[in-house]
């Protein structure tokens, strides 16, 4: 008896098919990946603390130190760092496929371009360092914030407004006494009101000369309403001639990322906080690394530093304690990462590795320790 021929069947044996050749074909690509991954990797680092720091046995640690090594452990890879004092070369070998990996980097579409970047661990931002105490400035200097100060709009605004109610004041006294006592106040307008504004100031700065006093109750009553008034602005003003020639002084340059034109600015050559002031059209001077720029702030070479909010607090906090501080704005902000030479064979399980990491307790007591205190 011929055999029927069974549509179901068929249909079944090729899903059975398709299903055995999905199969191995996964577990020849997870054998692949285990196989590509170098006996030894080179780890390109530099100092950045709280992110990487050498100890004084010369060993390395901080929070993407600590990361790497929970990730060469899950990967069974052994590994040696290399060390770098300057971004800009670091990023340079990279691309040359130097390193295999670097253990921290700002994920930007620049970066993206030119390496391979792992899924991100932390977000950060960029923040500005300045001298930690008043500066210490020479009587040139001084004199010439006095002069740039008078000779500003609010300055002149406020010497204006002074000088018109002096004005109106003395001329309110003009008018009740010029006919009364036109020896000491003149009936010329011209003449008259000057000798209105004169006694208006002399009384208003407390001076007092007594060469032109109001007699009538007119100009009486003008006359003890200024003076109440005039002691009033004559303390608001040199209250706020005090307080524009010394505020600058006493809190630096900078207190903002607004304040950042037209002042001795730094940062890292070829970071991302670099591109960003180039990107607001601030000038910058690079330097090779924190240390250095941090270094030139503390000298007074410069009056402000931007780079990572969390290596300037670490910073800030350990080798230059007390020579510079850390403002509070914190902007530019982006997530870090590792980075690898573009087309990497290390990116898949270095990110498999990553994510199952950071979800662990091990992860969050290694942010404890390195940057819970820093925020």
């Amino acid at each position: 008896m011929k055999a029927q021929f069974n549509p179901r069947r068929l249909v079944y044996l090729s899903c059975c098919c398709v299903i055995l050749l999905c199969l191995h074909l996964a577990a020849a690509a997870s054998a692949q990946d285990d196989q590509i991954l170098p006996a030894k990797l080179k780890v390109g680092t530099m100092t950045a603390p709280p992110f990487a720091m050498q100890t004084s046995d010369g060993d390395w640690e901080g929070l993407s130190i600590e990361l790497w090594r929970l990730i060469a452990r899950d990967l069974e890879i052994e590994y040696d760092f290399v060390v770098y004092d300057d971004l800009a070369r670091l990023k340079a070998d990279l691309e040359q496929d130097a390193p295999d990996l670097f253990i921290a980097m700002a994920v930007t579409a620049a970066h993206e371009a030119a390496f391979d970047m792992s899924q991100p661990f932390l977000t950060s931002g960029s923040a500005i360092a300045v001298p930690a105490g008043k500066a210490r400035y020479s009587l040139i200097h001084y004199s010439g914030r006095v002069i740039e100060r008078i000779a500003s709009l609010e300055f002149l605004a406020l010497i204006g407004t002074l000088a018109l109610l002096a004005f109106a004041a003395g001329s309110l006294v003009w008018l009740f006494e010029k006919r009364h006592h036109h020896d000491e106040f003149s009936e010329k307008p011209v003449k008259g009101l000057w000798q209105g504004l004169w006694w208006a100031m002399v009384t208003m700065t407390t001076v007092g000369y007594g060469d032109k006093t109001p007699k009538t109750a007119g100009g009486r009553f003008v006359a003890l309403v200024w003076m109440f008034t005039g002691i009033i602005l004559v303390s608001v003003f040199t209250a706020a001639v005090t307080a524009s020639l010394t505020v600058g002084e006493l809190h630096g340059k900078v207190q903002g990322l607004q304040d950042l034109y037209g002042v001795r600015v730094g940062s890292v050559t070829q970071s991302e906080t670099f591109r960003y002031l180039a990107r607001r059209e601030i000038k910058v001077r690079g330097f090779k690394n924190p240390q250095d720029g941090l270094q030139a702030v503390a000298q007074g070479e410069l009056d402000a530093f931007v780079f990572n909010e969390l290596v300037l607090k670490d910073l800030a906090r350990t080798k230059l304690a007390g020579r510079i501080r850390v403002l509070p704005e914190v902007f530019d902000h982006y997530y870090v990462s590792m980075a690898m030479p573009s087309g990497s064979d290390l990116r898949e399980p270095l990110n498999r590795a990553l994510l199952k990491i950071i979800a662990t307790d091990d992860w969050t007591r290694v942010k404890t320790r390195y940057i819970d205190e820093e925020r």
